[in-house]
């Protein structure tokens, strides 16, 4: 099953709800290469080749896409936060200063964040979907399912910019000179959200387990 991203009134392009596979090549959808650079396919796009941008949606939707599945917890939010991310990049393209990628990422950051704040005005859930170990006992799945469950309602009580500096850090695995230059703030600053966000996370489960 596909949807299509609207990019302008006429233009559209597919855009599949699976992945790694964001992107549904076809004969007219130009080749992701490792010579074309972001700035190459945004001039193209900015010189009448709307195609091209599929390349760039093709570069970044698998790791966009697993950051905001782990900041919401729902595949199909995380699905609309990209497709709407892609929309305004796509809209705002004139607007890109230095990194694309790094521009790129604080548009969805940005959408993970707003959608944290209204969710917690109703109510907050996830998508369990992770799967039962072969090798473990119905008694062990049922404490691996029920810690994740917790785990991830401690996470939803995070500010969410508590929330994305560990999900980025300990889910995603990345540096924090790479989370500075995605963020555009510093290290010491990340380094101080984790462990405000380990100590909290820490407070919250003990409150259970302890």
């Amino acid at each position: 099953m596909s949807q299509t991203i609207q990019l302008e009134e006429g233009v559209s392009r597919p855009f599949v709800r699976r992945y790694p596979s964001a992107v549904k090549m076809t004969e007219e959808t130009p080749q992701l290469t490792d010579i074309d650079s972001d700035q190459d396919v945004i001039s193209r796009v900015m010189a009448g080749d709307r195609d091209a941008f599929a390349l760039l949606i093709g570069r970044y939707s698998d790791p966009l896409y697993r950051h905001a599945l782990g900041m919401t917890g729902s595949p199909d939010v995380a699905e609309d936060i990209l497709q709407t991310s892609f929309i305004k990049a796509y809209q705002h393209l004139t607007e890109v200063r230095g990194r694309f990628d790094a521009w790129l990422f604080r548009i969805v950051a940005n959408g993970c964040k707003d959608w944290l704040k209204n969710i917690r005005r109703t109510h907050l859930s996830y998508d369990e979907d992770d799967q039962p170990s072969s090798f473990a006992s119905p008694d062990e799945d049922l404490d691996r399912t029920e810690l994740r469950s917790d785990l991830d309602t401690a996470l939803g009580k995070l500010a969410p910019s508590l929330r994305e500096a560990f999900i980025m850090k300990h889910v995603e695995g990345r540096s924090y000179e790479e989370m500075a230059d995605l963020l555009g703030t510093t290290v010491g600053a990340l380094k101080m959200r984790v462990h405000r966000a380990r100590e909290a996370l820490q407070a919250l489960l003990e409150e259970k387990y302890a």
